[in-house]
């Protein structure tokens, strides 16, 4: 499809893998109508009995599919494909990402998944532009980066068969790829699931990049979607935890526990509802498991305009559950998995990944090192304060059952 191609006035079926979920109309990138709604199981949030509502909700998934205003690169994507918004974008490029296996079907197009997926079939690189050796030309122009979101530039490659996302930082300090993977080295270190990422230098510009965290059966389901499905208290985190278990995910409290921890060491203020989540099977609808963290890039005191902002002991937005990453740690449970002895060390591996970054001082360089130690140094107060503040609840709870 191409630009062209679109009218004011299309027909088009939302599909899951090849199951047909909706007949929609869409009109310069905007849904108007949903026709039909044959498996409303299937649908990218939870079914309402309510067709303006319906509408509003594909409206808002198609949304968020695409780039956002804020994204570094918009206005020259949207020069690129001569196009007015992104929710246009999306529409042109069949919906598709590699996220999940939604996409965006044509009426009496008899294409199927396996035609146009992203995970076996080769696509168009924009980074062909920066990176032209590691970016195949294909004729169609569709490619996962017109759906990726997230402010910063990014682009999906193919290296040897595995689909790859590489991602290049902001503004003057461009500190984001090296705290993606200093987040990837202490998540490993602490044995917390995650998307690993590795930096790449080209042509004096350092990306950092990672592999695709789903396949052909599995696809990612964000936050907001897991909210949808269980009941509203107003406590996020025991709501989401609800949920979760409702869905058959028994285990999620430690998994969900870590992602706060190595939030609050790092300091991740871009922790949102679209960014963590679950892993569910396409086909069957089984949760299969908590999504291992990814997307850490704004954290380490990344927007700190001088060394004399960059304070262990400043608060930081955290958008999951409370709204700071220093209320959220709080919510902790018990953490038998955590061993910070096996963080021994990580100043060095900070320290070496920033010094490969043109763009930072030696000295902003050194009070993240001391600044972050003393976040880990004070993770042990925290907890300790959480165990005892349980054990309290527990005990009046224990002496309440003995009144009865």
């Amino acid at each position: 499809m191409n630009t062209s191609q679109l009218s004011n006035n299309d027909y088009f079926i939302l599909k899951h893998k090849n199951i047909n979920v909706a007949d929609i109309i869409i009109e310069n990138g905007d849904i108007t109508d949903v026709i039909n709604i044959y498996e409303p199981e299937h649908l990218p949030y939870k079914y309402v009995d309510d067709k303006s509502k319906n509408i509003t909700l594909l409206n808002s998934w198609v949304e968020h599919r695409g780039i956002p205003f804020s994204r570094e690169d918009y206005d020259a994507i949207m020069e690129e494909f001569n196009v007015s918004s992104s929710k246009e974008l999306t529409v042109l490029s069949y919906g598709l990402n590699l996220t999940d296996h939604y996409w965006l079907c044509e009426k009496n197009n008899e294409k199927k998944w396996e035609d146009v997926n992203f995970i076996d079939n080769n696509f168009s690189a924009r980074i062909g532009k920066i990176m032209p050796e590691l970016a195949e030309k294909y004729q169609d122009f569709i490619n996962p980066d017109l759906s990726s979101n997230g402010r910063l530039k990014k682009y999906w490659i193919i290296n040897n068969g595995k689909r790859e996302l590489c991602k290049a930082g902001s503004g003057d300090l461009k500190q984001e790829p090296f705290n993606e993977f200093i987040a990837s080295q202490i998540a490993d270190r602490l044995n917390i699931d995650h998307v690993n990422y590795e930096l790449k230098k080209h042509n004096d510009e350092i990306y950092c990049k990672c592999g695709c965290m789903i396949d052909k059966n599995v696809e990612f389901v964000n936050a907001f979607s897991v909210y949808l499905e269980g009941e509203k208290t107003g406590d996020k985190y025991n709501d989401y935890l609800n949920a979760c278990s409702k869905m058959g995910i028994n285990n999620a409290r430690e998994d969900v526990d870590k992602m706060i921890v190595l939030d609050y060491l790092i300091r991740n203020t871009d922790r949102h509802v679209g960014n963590f989540g679950i892993l569910r099977n396409s086909e069957t609808l089984k949760w299969e498991k908590i999504a291992p963290v990814f997307d850490n890039g704004n954290s380490l005191w990344h927007n700190a305009q001088g060394v004399q902002f960059i304070n262990s002991n400043s608060k930081s937005e955290c958008r999951s559950f409370t709204g700071e990453n220093e209320k959220n740690i709080l919510l902790v449970g018990g953490t038998p998995w955590l061993d910070k002895s096996k963080l021994k060390g990580i100043d060095k591996i900070i320290t070496d990944a920033f010094i490969l970054n043109r763009n930072i001082e030696n000295e902003r360089v050194d009070k993240i090192v001391s600044e972050f130690q003393k976040r880990v140094n004070n993770l042990d107060i925290v907890l300790e304060r959480n165990r005892e503040t349980e054990n309290r609840q527990t005990q009046s709870i224990e002496r309440k059952g003995k009144s009865w």
